[in-house]
């Protein structure tokens, strides 16, 4: 793999912040005697310097396809990194003390592009996880609470039926009393008020002095059927009220003695008499008129 050295020279020294830095003591490559150097670890890149204030770095191993495990060394708490390439360089190192060595050997594994990939797989299974099964709570959720609203809209329904069926009886009940006292009752209001109505048209019969009065008719269930009279005055012709204290509307005067004879033709009180007096008359007077044609 080919690299721009002065685009990984910025790279080194930029600003952007560090994944991890520290001294490290460093097996060369000739000179098998161990360095100490200063790294600086950014994404899958590890850069050392031969200072610390060192402008560029002299060296940067890709982690990629590497493996970071412990190794037996001269020097105490060293740790190789292998490639799985045959003809691939080993790099040893050693920190100056336990803690370091182990907090050196998490981050250079974790450092790898692979080691994310696996760790973003893994994430993304219990993402998946997470949701299923708060999918799936939601279901129960849900359906548990369709359920409950299905059992109590059922329990309503049935106390509403039962209450309706209660109400319902005992209206029929009470109807059916209210109606059988309206039968019994009706008839003996309507006999009761037949007869006051029968003897107020007895009692009351006299018109302007003269007394008057229609038969009253008889029906077939043995009840009496008056005319239709009006408003009777009862007693002397002055007093116009009835036993109630109720005054009386005033009955038209009728004159005494009225007679249905004609003032012409007298002695023709029904209706034969007076066609024959016309009768006779327009034969006279058609004689009259042949004798003088």
């Amino acid at each position: 793999m080919k690299l721009n050295e002065r685009s990984v020279a910025h790279y080194a020294t930029c600003d952007s912040p560090p994944d991890k830095t520290g001294f490290l003591f460093k097996k060369g490559e000739r000179n098998t005697a161990y360095h100490r150097r200063w790294f600086v670890l950014k994404g899958n890149m590890l850069f050392y310097f031969e200072e610390r204030d060192s402008r560029e770095p002299i060296g940067v191993i890709v982690l990629e396809g590497c493996t970071v495990e412990l190794c037996e060394s001269a020097e105490e708490f060293a740790f190789a990194i292998k490639f799985d390439c045959a003809k691939a360089r080993v790099y040893k190192m050693a920190a100056e003390n336990h803690a370091a060595m182990e907090s050196w050997v998490k981050a250079l594994s974790r450092a790898s592009f692979d080691y994310m990939r696996l760790v973003v797989k893994e994430l993304e299974r219990q993402l998946e996880e997470i949701q299923e099964a708060a999918g799936a709570g939601c279901v129960g959720a849900g359906v548990g609470g369709l359920q409950a609203r299905s059992k109590t809209s059922r329990r309503n329904q049935v106390a509403r039926s039962r209450s309706g069926v209660s109400s319902s009886s005992s209206s029929l009940s009470s109807v059916s009393s209210s109606s059988s006292a309206t039968n019994t009752s009706v008839p003996i209001a309507g006999q009761k008020s037949l007869q006051d109505e029968g003897q107020l048209i007895s009692e009351c019969s006299k018109e302007n002095g003269i007394t008057w009065s229609k038969p009253q008719a008889a029906l077939a269930n043995g009840s009496v059927e008056t005319a239709c009279v009006a408003w009777e005055a009862c007693g002397d012709s002055g007093n116009n009220t009835v036993s109630d204290g109720v005054r009386a509307p005033p009955v038209p005067p009728r004159r005494r003695g009225a007679s249905l004879e004609s003032p012409v033709s007298p002695g023709t009180s029904c209706f034969s008499k007076l066609h024959d007096w016309y009768g006779k008359e327009v034969e006279e007077l058609r004689v009259q008129w042949l004798q003088g044609q």
